[in-house]
Formats: C-alpha cells, sequence, structure tokens
C-alpha cells in the first residue's frame, strides 16, 4: 500500500512582526496562496490543509482550494502554543472525525513562499528512502564552526571545535548546515511519541536535503515582504519568458 502523507500549512491570525501576513498580498495573491500552490502541485502528497484559527485565512485558503475543516482552538493559536500540538491537533481530529490517518505529515509554512515544488517532493523522499523520524530542508550555514569562539571570563578566546590542525582554505572545509523550516516532515507514529513539545522533526533521527538560501527564506518583517516580492517576481518573469 502506498504512504501516505499529509501537508499541513499552519496559519495563524495572530502574527506580530508583520500583521495578518499570511493573507497580506504577495505578487498580488495572499501570502499562503503561494504555498497552497506548491503543495497541490507536489506529486508527495495525498491532501492539502490549512491549520487556522482565523476566519479571513481561512477563506482565503478555502478560495486556493486547500481543506480548512475546522478551526483550529484558541488553545493552539496563541503566542505560547507550540507547533507540535498544533499538528497534532489536526492528526487527531482527522483521526477522529474522518478516520484518516496519514503515515506521515509535510509541514510547510506559509512564511516561505519561496520554496520549490521539487523541495516537497525531495525530501518527502528522503524521509521514505532514509528510514529515519524526520527529513527537513537544511542550509549551509554562513559562518563556519571552525572558525567560532566562546570567550571566558577573562576574555580568553576558546574554539567552539579543537583540531590539531584546520583547513583554512574555504575550499578545504567540511560542509556544515542548520535546519531550514521552509519543508519539514515527520512520521506520524515520531509525532505522536515525541515528549518535547516543540519537536516537530527528530533531531536525533534526521535527514537533511539541502536547498539554497533564497528558497529557505522565511518572511519575519516588511523588508522581508519586499525582498521576497522581487524575488518571486523575477520567478514568474523568466518562467512567462520560457514558456
Amino acid at each position: 500500500m502506498p504512504q501516505t502523507v499529509l501537508g499541513i500549512i499552519p496559519a495563524r491570525g495572530g502574527s506580530k512582526g508583520v500583521p495578518r501576513k499570511n493573507i497580506r498580498p504577495l505578487v498580488g495573491r495572499p501570502l499562503i496562496a503561494h504555498t497552497i500552490d506548491k503543495a497541490f502541485q507536489s506529486n508527495s502528497l495525498d491532501r492539502v490543509l490549512v491549520s487556522t484559527d482565523d476566519a479571513e485565512i481561512a477563506a482565503a485558503a478555502r478560495h486556493c482550494g486547500a481543506e480548512v475543516p475546522f478551526l483550529r482552538p484558541a488553545e493552539f493559536a496563541t503566542d505560547t502554543a507550540s507547533s507540535l500540538s498544533v499538528i497534532r491537533h489536526a492528526i487527531n481530529w482527522l483521526a477522529i472525525n474522518e478516520q484518516y490517518h496519514p503515515d506521515a505529515v509535510a509541514i510547510l509554512p506559509p512564511t516561505s513562499p519561496l520554496r520549490t515544488v521539487e523541495h516537497i517532493d525531495q525530501t518527502v523522499g528522503l524521509l521514505w528512502s532514509s528510514g529515519l523520524d524526520s527529513a527537513v530542508t537544511v542550509i549551509p550555514v554562513q559562518d563556519h564552526p571552525y572558525f567560532i569562539f566562546s570567550r571566558s571570563a577573562r576574555g580568553q578566546m576558546e574554539e567552539l571545535i579543537h583540531l590539531p590542525e584546520k583547513p583554512l582554505r574555504r575550499q578545504e572545509l567540511p560542509e556544515f548546515f542548520t535546519h531550514s523550516q521552509s519543508v519539514i516532515v515527520s512520521r506520524t507514529e515520531y509525532l505522536k511519541r515525541c515528549e518535547d513539545k516543540d519537536a516537530i522533526f527528530n533531531f536525533r533521527s534526521m535527514a537533511g536535503y539541502p536547498v539554497d538560501q533564497e528558497s529557505a527564506m522565511d518572511i519575519d518583517t516588511l523588508n522581508d515582504f519586499a525582498i521576497a516580492e522581487a524575488r518571486l517576481a523575477q520567478r514568474l518573469t523568466a518562467q512567462q519568458a520560457v514558456a
């Protein structure tokens, strides 16, 4: 039997940095629409669901074709509500009300509109091929750990990574990555058993799919919106030129 993957787009109404950012226009459409589009274009997702507490966001999501079978309860829509509680609520609601039990969940924040369909499909594929609990998009670190130091109380600098010799040329440095929030895929069994309320992916059982910094961009400020608008407009123009 094929393994099923539920796509969840979490979109709370009470965003702080940019009010109402999930439905703020980006290249003429609500921000959330760009993530919904990519989710539907993916070959890996069985369903695309938006979890929101906000009726206006729900209406915008439905207009784009996404499922919004419930409005998220207020207890899961506060500043302190954990990401895991939001995902578990959706999983449990579908299990109780629809007897739907996906094998994995792909979490796609609407604040990463520059992710591609390939990023979704490749990360989902990596989850299955790796046999691990989670797979996430990752980006190269900008400051290499070989050249990061701590500072003692008396001012002495201590290396983060102690090695007898270190390569100084960038080409010789081993690659280090940090996780990106643009695509997170975890097995449902892990999400149900996890005891860390913030861990929607398993740090100790995780595969990484490298993506570029631009595609992993997370919109949090008005300046981020302006940058994303310019980049997305460039991509759309390039696609139209090829077509």
